[in-house]
């Protein structure tokens, strides 16, 4: 088997590892999303009950079952999200979607300000690089004119120093 072979066979082969994992992540997000929706329901229901508490032994009792329940649910999705072998222990959620959320926001108002942002970024960057490249090209035009014995050099350096193609 030759060089070319083995490089497709291992593409192939990360490839099917990467679906693998994907579809993994995607079936443990799905439960933990499950969990911690009845988790939510049932600490709902645990404050209809103690708002609504009459306060015979029943519902004292079905109270501390609801409560066992809660406990075991959490402890469950606790085992869950510290398992090392889990494929969510890759999952990492940025401080800053973690604190919009906290603060009642949108994440999805952080991703869009966040591509925003990088969007400014790229176009100051853009608009620096345009600059120097008319400064270089200004320089280069000056300098041949007041010392023509130095224009191949002058080329050489607009040669090594043009990385983009001219626009």
């Amino acid at each position: 088997m030759n060089t070319n072979t083995l490089q497709k066979d291992n593409t192939n082969q990360n490839d099917v590892n990467k679906d693998v994992d994907l579809h993994k992540l995607h079936e443990e997000l799905s439960q933990s999303e499950q969990q911690i929706t009845a988790i939510i329901e049932s600490f709902i229901e645990l404050g209809v009950s103690i708002y609504d508490f009459p306060g015979t032994p029943e519902a004292t009792q079905g109270m501390i079952t609801n409560l066992k329940r809660n406990v075991d649910r959490l402890f469950k999705l606790n085992q869950v999200s510290n398992d090392p072998e889990s494929t969510l222990q890759k999952v990492s959620i940025p401080f800053e979607v973690v604190q919009y959320i906290e603060d009642g926001r949108n994440p999805d108002i952080y991703t869009r300000e966040f591509v925003e942002a990088i969007r400014r970024s790229n176009q100051y960057q853009r608009a620096k690089m345009h600059g120097l490249k008319l400064l270089r090209d200004s320089l280069a035009e000056k300098i041949s004119e007041e010392f023509p014995d130095l224009e191949s050099t002058v080329q050489d350096i607009l040669q090594r120093t043009n990385l983009q193609k001219e626009e």
